[in-house]
């Protein structure tokens, strides 16, 4: 034992050395075991060679003197295992399933014989995980081929694993990019990863959601890692789910497949069904269709004769889907298109009393309610002429509608190559393409301007790997993806140009519009909104990645260590920052805004549609050319481990993972701005009027830094700002806040004991660090003066820039000088049994802590109680905030904290005999101060208020799946029989999930500081809850069955009242005892294959998807102002069924 100490201590050396002075993310694995003589004694220099059933490739080791061996670096598949050794039978083991990143043992119970004879043996169907203290799952090829999946997207069979959450049901429609929304053990979302065959698949804009769709019939596995995972992985700190590409084998396969939908297959919604007139499904077409082929590529008696050297796969999927849509509007009449606007003189489905328009120059009315010809505003009147003509009269007061289509369109293109050049060396490739097309079919309900999309993305990986001796094995992984975003305007026709309805209106921004002639955005109020949107425009976010990893074999020690090398960033041209700024816009051919009273007092017709037809706007805002900016980052990653086999039932893994990186504070063209609280000049504060908020008089840029102490010349010529000089004050010679530059170690430590030979324990401790985006809410390069607007006050319509022009108080983004990573250390305990050959069941508890999560927070809130102090009366919020010339300034940070603590239960029965099942269970709590960067502060003055369950827990999570060979009819004598009934599969997937956490309020500011942000009531007991929705009457009591999930009464009393003004509610966010409703889902397929020969035949496949139909009920009204507060008004997942045909070879 003292020696064996002393080799773990030398291990350990070596690894803190190579950790530091030498990551490869790949999906290789490591086939290990010890090989032992009848009495048990180990058995030295053993021949161990591992052969991939698929590819015949042959890997060879030998034992050593512990009779220990390893065989790293493989990758995922179907491996025959043989051990040879003189004075014994050869030991053959076939089928062991390798998984990626999982690594299993292969022990050899030699018999004593003559090497000419065997001794063979099948692997069992259940496998142990007695090598490593990873908590994961590999989702099979028998789940991932034959589980009913709507839209065949395998990146939601994470799901089945414990401790994966997500907020809807696996019934719905899901089959491009951007899904994703998982958390696992209470983490984040956008603090996990997705990997496609090791190259990253998630989005920097938007961690956590993926930049594309694998092709299912591509996939050989989902891998699943969510506690523990070895320091070889890194880049996340709440799980990784990993998609693993098939590769080709000796033999060609390939299947030919469609997948067809309509409406005729699907149950109506219950909203549509509550009115008469959509009480049938919506119309409906979808297609899901394509094909793959692989196997060696040969050129006969030239190359590759054997089919031991080089493999493909190709493979082609496509989808088209196309739906209805339909609108309801108010639109201007055709009498009012003329200036006649009689029509308001007594009550109508514009105003509810009569609204008599007065001429703003004499304060009379108009004769008759109509606007003579030479008053009327060729732009105004031209604005009424954009919106359609009346078509009828429709529920809700409107008096337009339109039915259009829209469609989404589909390609996936998968290639994957196997390259044995030699018998030490291994080379891989794979590319996946994703593209992705969509047409909308309105925008804000009228079809001007409709948003049309294109993300053609891809990732693409290349690995080598070379196998010095038997001992040394050396891996290099280089791998790229791109996330690409094009979201144009549709322009077919004529209905998007601002000229076609007459409108000539001079811009103040006449530069550099993406589309000139482009409707405004018009509002009008009780009309509905034309939108002309904030598009064209795009982004893509490159990551680029190379790693090494160095595996040495010393005696019951592997050793690795390596290093991770990554570039990325954003080219971001979709970056405006304009929703805090009143009247701000967001469409570069401006926003007007005709209000039935004008600011100030100022002269109008008293109604917004009659300052309309003069012209008279009430707000005109519009902004200049678009902010460009080439975001860019780097980060720098070593790891080194150590697995050790000390005897054989104990194995110790350990290790260190060191993380250098910077955050995307850097554009390439110098084009970022922040605010810096500790810049900013108290002593030199902009003049603010005291009524509006708005900016009189002083630097509307105290506290503004442009990080640099000049601009690059990358900028010059493309940025006007930069050209002009202007703002070269604000250069402040350095970085706007510190890079997390310092060298982040986190510890992995694991260990695995096997009992019994059906028994093991495993536990571990590790600490993980999450990679950072360019978050898609904090836009440095959307910062003026990077984005210029111009708003203007009480205009004419004509000339809209000859008005007064408002400087209105800014709204910056800036980021926390202190720039923290986030990450989070977990624990675990596991213990799993194998209970029959093919049959698991594992227990686990898994406990996280999370720390400096990103949040934002409003530097510029007011002081709790301010504007109910009667200094502050009359005065524009804007007016009293601390930092003058400012609206909100959230500035994100790493500050956030979370919990979360799990009892995970599963049961797995590989396929065998016909039967594969699984049941995954999670009993868990999860509490956090922010469940999402986006998420603000009830009050950033006390921001305890913000502690309670995170909008991420769930308290009980069952999910359950099988495929079942139905036995039968299979051997009936009756040919008609065994063809019509014989054959048949079922598989389902079973869903419940308990809802998300609630508060009761409203967005009334009762705190008095400006936000109107989650702010809860205070709460008066605890409400009566029945068993079943039920109707609450003023007593309390319950009568019928209705849809109320709570009694907004109790004791006679209303059971939510609000605080007083300026005091704190006596509840937390999401302290309520109880939860939103939950779901359940019933997924199911039918198939049945029939054969033409024993490698060839169709398969026909019917699926439901919640096939019961079972009503999942939308989230519960919980503003105590409401009609409906306690609640239930909506409901989702229909039930959709899908048909297909699949022919294999």
């Amino acid at each position: 034992m003292l020696q064996a100490l002393r080799r773990a201590a030398a291990a350990s050396a070596v690894l803190l050395l190579m950790a530091v002075c030498a990551f490869a993310q790949s999906d290789n694995s490591s086939i290990s075991g010890i090989v032992k003589d009848p009495s048990g004694a180990a058995v030295a220099n053993a021949k161990v060679t591992v052969t991939n059933e698929g590819t015949a490739f042959e890997r060879q080791t030998t034992s050593n003197e512990s009779g220990f061996y390893t065989v790293p670096s493989l990758t995922p598949g179907y491996y025959t295992v043989k051990v040879e050794v003189a004075g014994f039978k050869t030991f053959s083991k076939t089928r062991n399933k390798l998984e990626a990143a999982i690594p299993i043992a292969v022990n050899a119970d030699l018999t004593v014989g003559a090497l000419t004879e065997s001794v063979n043996v099948e692997a069992s169907v259940a496998q142990l995980n007695t090598e490593s203290a990873t908590v994961g799952k590999t989702v099979e090829q028998t789940q991932i081929q034959n589980l009913a999946l709507n839209g065949r997207n395998p990146l939601f069979l994470a799901m089945l694993k414990p401790g994966v959450r997500r907020d809807s049901p696996m019934a719905g429609l899901s089959y491009a990019m951007d899904s994703g929304g998982f958390t696992m053990n209470g983490g984040r979302s956008q603090d996990s990863v997705i990997t496609f065959d090791g190259a990253i698949g998630t989005r920097t804009r938007a961690n956590g959601t993926s930049i594309g769709s694998a092709d299912l019939d591509s996939v050989q596995e989902v891998q699943v890692l969510t506690a523990n995972y070895s320091a070889e992985y890194g880049r996340s700190s709440a799980g990784q789910v990993r998609m693993v590409t098939k590769s080709g084998g000796k033999d060609f396969h390939g299947t030919f497949y469609e997948y067809f939908r309509n409406n005729q297959l699907d149950a109506n919604s219950w909203a549509r069904n509550r009115n008469a007139s959509t009480n049938f499904a919506p119309p409906l077409k979808y297609n899901q269709f394509g094909y793959n082929v692989n196997g060696p590529v040969m050129i006969p008696k030239l190359f590759n004769q054997n089919r031991e050297k080089l493999f493909f796969l190709w493979s082609q999927e496509w989808v088209r889907r196309r739906v209805e849509d339909t609108s309801f509007q108010r639109v201007p009449t055709d009498l009012m298109r003329t200036g006649n606007f009689s029509e308001l003189l007594g009550p109508s489905i514009f105003y509810g009393s009569a609204r008599i328009l007065n001429d703003p120059t004499t304060g009379t009315p108009f004769a008759g309610n109509i606007i003579p010809a030479s008053r009327q505003s060729p732009n105004g009147m031209a604005f009424l002429r954009t919106y359609p003509s009346p078509n009828g009269a429709y529920q809700g007061n409107a008096n337009w509608y339109k039915v259009r289509p829209s469609w989404q369109n589909q390609r996936k293109d998968t290639v994957s190559v196997d390259f044995n050049p030699a018998q030490n060396h291994f080379v891989k490739f794979r590319f996946n393409n994703y593209s992705y097309t969509a047409l909308d079919s309105f925008r804000s309900g009228f079809d001007y301007a409709i948003t049309d999309w294109s993300r053609p993305n891809q990732t693409a990986s290349l690995g080598y790997t070379w196998t010095l001796s038997p001992t040394t094995i050396n891996e290099v992984l280089i791998t790229g993806s791109v996330d690409r975003v094009y979201i144009g305007v549709d322009r077919t026709g004529e209905r998007y140009l601002r000229s076609r309805p007459g409108i000539n209106y001079p811009y103040i921004f006449p530069e550099k519009k993406e589309i000139y002639d482009k409707v405004p955005t018009i509002v009008i109020p009780n009309i509905g909104q034309v939108d002309g949107g904030p598009y064209p425009s795009s982004s893509s976010g490159p990551i680029y990645q190379i790693g090494d990893t160095f595996t040495k074999i010393h005696g019951n020690h592997t050793i690795k260590a390596g290093f991770l090398w990554e570039r990325s960033g954003q080219n971001d041209f979709d970056q405006i920052n304009v929703s805090g700024v009143p009247g701000g816009t967001n469409n570069q051919n401006g926003r007007f805004e005709f209000n039935d009273t004008r600011p100030g007092g100022a002269p109008g017709t008293g109604t917004g549609l009659g300052n309309v037809a003069l012209g008279l706007f009430s707000a005109y805002a519009e902004i200049g050319p678009r902010a460009y900016t080439p975001y860019r980052s780097h980060q720098l990653e070593f790891f080194g481990q150590d697995s050790w086999r000390v005897n054989d039932k104990l194995k110790i893994e350990y290790g260190i993972r060191t993380t250098w990186m910077n955050g995307y504070n850097k554009s390439l063209w110098g084009n970022i701005a922040v605010f810096r609280p500790s810049l900013y000049d108290w002593s030199k504060p902009a003049v603010l009027d005291r009524a509006t908020g708005n900016v009189i008089s002083g630097d509307r840029f105290n506290g503004v830094r442009i990080p640099g102490s000049a601009f690059p010349d990358a900028g010059k010529g493309r940025v006007p700002a930069i050209d002009s000089g202007t703002y070269n004050y604000l250069l402040d010679g350095g970085s706007p806040y510190p890079s997390p530059n310092q060298f982040n170690i986190m510890p992995r430590v694991g260990l695995a004991y096997s009992v019994t030979a059906k028994d093991v324990v495993r536990l571990g401790f590790g600490g993980f660090m999450s990679r950072p985006g360019v978050y898609d809410s904090v836009f440095l390069g959307g910062n003026p003066p990077w984005q210029p607007m111009v708003s203007v006050s009480n205009g004419v319509a004509d000339n809209p820039g000859a008005g007064p022009k408002t400087a209105f108080p800014q709204f910056f983004m800036t980021i926390d000088p202190v720039y923290k990573v986030p990450r989070s250390y977990n624990w675990n305990g596991t213990y799993q049994r194998q209970i029959t050959s093919s049959t698991t069941v594992e227990v686990a508890y898994i406990g996280t802590t999370g720390l400096f999560l990103s949040r934002e927070r409003d530097l510029n809130q007011l002081p709790t109680g301010t504007t109910f102090q009667s200094w502050a009366a009359g005065a524009n919020v804007n007016y009293l905030r601390p930092f003058k010339g400012f609206a909100n300034i959230p500035m994100l940070e790493h500050s956030g904290r979370s919990t979360y603590n799990g009892l995970q239960v599963e049961v797995n029965r590989r396929f065998s005999k016909g039967l594969l099942f699984g049941v995954a269970y999670t009993f868990s709590k999860t509490m956090d101060n922010n469940s999402g960067p986006r998420d603000g502060f009830m009050d950033v003055f006390n921001q305890g208020l913000n502690w309670g369950k995170s909008s991420n827990d769930a308290r009980h999570i069952t999910v359950a799946n099988y495929v079942w060979e139905l036995p039968f009819f299979n051997g009936t004598q009756s040919r008609a029989l065994k063809a019509t009934l014989g054959g048949w599969q079922l598989s389902g997937l079973i869903q419940f999930q308990t809802g998300s956490p609630i508060s009761v309020g409203n967005g009334d500011d009762y705190l008095g500081i400006g936000s109107t942000n989650g702010k809860t009531w205070n709460l008066n007991g605890n409400p009566d809850r029945p068993q079943t929705f039920a109707h609450a009457n003023a007593a309390g009591n319950y009568s019928g069955i209705t849809n109320f999930w709570f009694n907004p009464i109790v004791g006679g009393s209303p059971w939510a009242t609000k605080p007083a003004n300026g005091t704190l509610p006596n509840q937390n966010r999401n302290s309520i005892s109880f939860n939103n409703v939950g779901f359940q889902n019933w997924n199911i397929a039918a198939f049945k294959s029939f054969k033409f020969t024993e490698r060839q035949f169709i398969q026909f496949r019917a699926e439901a998807f919640n096939f019961i139909n079972h009503p999942n009920w939308g989230g519960v009204d919980t503003n105590p102002t409401s009609a409906t507060f306690g609640m239930v008004t909506s409901k989702s997942s229909e039930r959709n069924m899908q048909l297909s045909l699949r022919y294999t070879f």
